[in-house]
């Protein structure tokens, strides 16, 4: 060791323990911004809406003498719209006008924000906000109206039932008066109890004035003007920078570490060893990545996973997946598909694969932390998908109570499952680099970092078999996925909950939409190579990949067209059928293409949604690239909060969707992901986008997820549509030019 290197002391991990107690002292805030049209920023936290507040009308708002209510908006806002259709759905109920709602993101963990869905936790993934927060909601708006009409009852002394409301305003018809919600922020008070509130007392849909309408979402002014705080914008006083030197293979620590040469850049304050990891500390960000550049470090060496590699690791996963001996742990059973398999008239078999995948999400990972002086308390500026979880781990990696953890919550530039882990490393890091240093410090990690030491969507075999009887009905489905457990490593606490199921390497593979007396899916378990996370989609995007394709291949097999045989032989629901005969009609499904194009189709359930995509598609013979030119996408989600937002996020998703199908590949050698940036990890650019069609079918079902809906959409329509113009089928994504090559030539 040289220089002014620091190792952490070893009560500085995040599974050690201290008695200390003490309240975090000082600490400057943000500036707190006001965007467009009057709303909060969203970098506003509740600490600082709180001092804006005249009256708690509830947990969920505050109301101000100027009529402002300050709405929480639990879900983490990461370009998905929540923090404009949460407090949207609040606000219909409040029966307020727009103009007068300022949203602000949830930072602290209080139970009553927490998602039913998620155990009460503050979690956002999964496509879940909207459809879980729904009632939740209505009813805490419907609450807050109540409470402002009974103290403007009291007030004027007459019976509540003679009062109504108008945006924002108590009406009392029989004596022609009225009161802003403002001005009965001056008397009234908070009741002992909440009211209560019945189905009569929530608005008739036909009457919703917000919800159903496109109401502009609040956070875009804010990123077109700039003024939009993320975690990457944080500055408080005192603070230094740290550039992370993780170790080339996980569980590797640093032996000795040469940072003569990292000292001599102007900037660099000083060089401190984490146990995994190197940081090198400086006055700017470009001082920590010169000095991170010249930094020498000796590892351990010799992790097991330095044995690992994508392309070993993805032969023992089919040898697991075809291996009959071995059943796997059900996900979904219906009847006895074995037996039924051993006695169908004709059994059709295929095998699929998945590369790992990385969320590349634009935002690189960051956070900034301030340990107090006795190092029992924190305040912590980052942009989370789970305030809860981020709470937790801020407390045990100082050995305190939840309490002493002050979270400001950010805007997120990207998410996708990459910030919703149980133990944020980059979080844990400014927390231990700011108790050793006693300053605030803010840990950024450069892309590459983010690359090589992310958390992916795992690589997958999957063995598809189906069987039919005599009249070419199918009458059994197994589904052999064959991958790791995600849960296991990311979230041990949550596996321990649901062992053995594992919801976050199966969701897609339960097939709810199929009319099959005989269905199983299987997760059959094997080790993994990486480290893992929830990706969007979550497991959709490889498990329907299988799925689409594989039914693809039944209809071949029986000489139907793939719509058809959907629709007659498969589909069980209304709602599924529905869409996927109005993107059939609106493709022009079996018409002629232009040459040298050609169609295919996915249908998918993804939660209590449903969607249906025709892509179409040309590809290059020489460089075996594939283009798609135009998708066509019907989705029904019941309800449509924000209507112009759902097709936006439809967009979003479809995109991404196929890139991760055409594209996007981790590869691991050696334990070390090969890829570091953009260069060598494809993303889709916009050369890349086809003209997009979306039609949105309305329906009187509650609402349901949408920001991750199409996405699993993609991967097997590409495929699809590339077996119907070459007569080749693909079964490996992402469909790389070097596998669509493989396949013309074979």
């Amino acid at each position: 060791m040289q220089g002014n290197t620091k190792h952490t002391s070893a009560d500085t991990g995040a599974d050690t323990g201290f008695s200390r107690r003490g309240f975090l002292k000082g600490a400057a805030g943000m500036t707190f911004v006001i965007g467009a049209s009057g709303l909060v920023a969203a970098c506003g936290t509740e600490q600082q809406a709180a001092k804006l507040a005249d009256f708690d009308l509830t947990v969920w708002a505050t109301l101000s003498s100027d009529g402002k209510v300050t709405v929480m908006a639990p879900a983490a806002e990461m370009g998905q719209g929540s923090m404009t259709a949460l407090p949207l759905i609040f606000a219909e109920e409040l029966d307020a006008d727009w103009d007068d709602i300022n949203p602000v993101q949830v930072s602290t963990p209080k139970k009553e924000f927490g998602n039913p869905y998620f155990g009460g936790l503050l979690y956002t993934g999964g496509s879940r906000a909207v459809a879980d927060y729904f009632t939740k909601l209505r009813i805490a708006g419907a609450q807050a109206r109540k409470i402002l009409m009974l103290a403007a009852a009291d007030h004027w002394q007459v019976p509540v039932g003679e009062l109504t409301t108008e945006p924002s305003v108590v009406v009392h018809a029989a004596s022609d008066r009225r009161l802003g919600y403002g001005e009965i922020a001056a008397f009234a008070e908070a009741p002992d109890s909440l009211p209560e509130i019945s189905d009569s007392d929530l608005k008739n849909p036909a009457d919703f004035r917000l919800i159903g309408h496109d109401t502009p979402r609040v956070d875009v002014p804010l990123k077109v003007n700039g003024t939009a705080q993320y975690a990457m914008d944080v500055q408080v006083p005192g603070m230094v920078y740290a550039a992370i030197q993780h170790a080339p293979v996980e569980g590797e620590s640093p032996v000795t570490i040469d940072d003569a040469e990292t000292l001599k850049v102007p900037g660099v304050l000083e060089v401190v060893a984490l146990e995994n990891a190197v940081a090198i500390i400086g006055e700017t960000v470009e001082a920590t990545r010169f000095g991170k550049d010249v930094l020498a470090v000796e590892w351990t060496g010799g992790a097991p996973g330095r044995k690992f590699s994508s392309d070993g690791n993805l032969v023992d996963t089919s040898a697991a997946a075809n291996d009959l001996s071995v059943r796997g742990v059900p996900w979904r059973e219906e009847g006895d598909t074995y037996a039924a398999l051993e006695g169908a008239a004709k059994v059709v078999t295929a095998e699929y694969f998945a590369d790992h995948v990385y969320h590349a999400q634009m935002e690189p990972l960051n956070a900034t932390a301030l340990v107090n002086e006795t190092g029992d308390a924190v305040e912590l500026w980052t942009g989370t998908q789970s305030q809860t979880l981020t709470v937790i781990t801020a407390a045990k990696v100082l050995g305190t109570t939840q309490d002493k953890v002050t979270l400001h919550q950010m805007l997120l530039g990207g998410g996708y499952g990459r910030r919703a882990e149980l133990k944020p490393t980059y979080v844990i890091e400014a927390i231990q680099l700011s108790k050793i240093l006693g300053k605030p410090v803010k840990v950024i990690w450069s892309r590459e970092d983010d690359l090589r030491n992310g958390w992916f969507r795992p690589s997958t075999a999957q063995l598809m078999r189906a069987g039919f009887d005599e009249d070419g009905k199918v009458i059994a489905w197994n589904h052999r996925m064959a991958g790791p457990s995600v849960l296991e490593f990311y979230n041990s606490f949550r596996w321990g909950m649901v062992k053995p199921q594992d919801v976050i390497s199966m969701l897609g593979s339960e097939v709810s939409n199929f009319d099959i007396p005989n269905i199983l899916a299987e997760h059959v378990m094997v080790g993994r190579i990486a480290r893992l996370s929830p990706w969007r989609g979550v497991a959709t995007g490889y498990t329907k990949f299988a799925v689409e394709s594989f039914v693809d291949e039944l209809a071949e097999s029986q000489g139907m067209d793939p719509v058809e045989f959907r629709l007659k032989r498969i589909l069980k629901t209304d709602r599924t059928r529905n869409v996927l005969k109005a993107v059939a009609e609106a493709s022009g499904w079996g018409g002629a293409r232009a040459e040298g194009r050609a169609q295919g189709v996915s249908v998918v359930e993804y939660h209590e949604s449903v969607a249906a995509a025709v892509l179409e598609i040309s590809v290059n013979r020489k460089t075996g690239k594939i283009t798609v030119h135009d998708a066509w996408v019907a989705a029904d989600i019941g309800l449509a909060v924000q209507p112009l937002n759902v097709e936006t996020q439809i967009e979003g998703a479809l995109i991404y969707g196929i890139g991760q199908a055409t594209k996007e590949r981790v590869t691991i050698e050696d334990g070390m992901v090969q890829q570091s940036n953009f260069h060598d990890y494809e993303l889709m650019r916009m050369r890349d986008v086809p003209d997009i069609h979306i039609q949105v079918i309305a329906t009187d079902n509650p609402p349901s997820g949408i920001g991750e809906l199409a996405l699993p959409l993609t991967g097997a329509a590409i495929a699809n549509a590339f077996k119907a113009l070459t007569g080749k089928r693909l079964r490996h994504i992402p469909l790389t030019r070097e596998r669509v090559l493989e396949a013309l030539n074979s």
